[in-house]
């Protein structure tokens, strides 16, 4: 029995170590959702090994270019003064994982309008590549301001269009008015002229 018991404290103090989450049923019920669980079972546990693990990862593929980066300055291939520095080693990983949270503390911490959207973005977890993602969603927002920008215009031009379209057909009702106006007061005068000129006659 005693034996069993130093196997499971051993085992659960390497997964603790290790960072591996627990898969264990738990009996009893219980309400833990969401966080809790992560923060009970260890899933959380489990991010903060793998940035660490990222560090070293990274050390060791810089080293790998800076190899690369020297055969290509001495081939002639690469600015002498480009060094390791100039370039950072970013890894992808899934970040989806409680996304509503996170989306919800995303919008509270930029509607507060003290952070960049690039520190609120680290700081909600939501992408190992903030400052791609930014800078995607700056240009795709851009675009969609100059197409709304010339929606606009061609929208006014179509009204203004339609408005001088009315105008002139106004001006042309107004003109055949004016026409007819004009065309009804003369045939009046020439009738007033023949009527007068026909009375004299009878006078006579």
């Amino acid at each position: 029995m005693g034996i069993e018991n130093l196997r499971e404290y051993l085992e659960e103090a390497y997964k603790t170590i290790v960072g591996i989450p627990d898969r264990k049923t738990r009996g009893g019920g219980g309400g833990d959702t969401g966080d809790a669980v992560k923060l009970r079972d260890g899933w959380a546990d489990i991010e903060i090994v793998a940035r660490i693990k990222e560090s070293y990862f990274k050390i060791a593929k810089k080293k790998q270019i800076a190899v690369a980066i020297k055969i290509l300055q001495l081939l002639g291939m690469a600015r002498i003064d480009f060094k390791t520095i100039d370039l950072d080693v970013k890894f992808t990983r899934n970040k989806n994982d409680n996304l509503q949270t996170k989306a919800q503390a995303y919008s509270t911490l930029h509607g507060t309008k003290t952070l960049d959207p690039a520190d609120s973005l680290e700081i909600c977890d939501m992408t190992t590549d903030v400052v791609e993602v930014i800078d995607r969603g700056k240009k795709y927002w851009e675009e969609v301001a100059e197409k709304n920008l010339e929606l606009q215009k061609k929208t006014q031009e179509t009204l203004k269009q339609d408005n001088n379209a009315e105008n002139n057909a106004e001006n042309n009702q107004n003109k055949a008015k004016e026409n007819s106006a004009y065309k009804s007061t003369t045939y009046n005068n020439n009738m007033n002229k023949i009527s007068e000129k026909h009375n004299k006659k009878q006078e006579k």
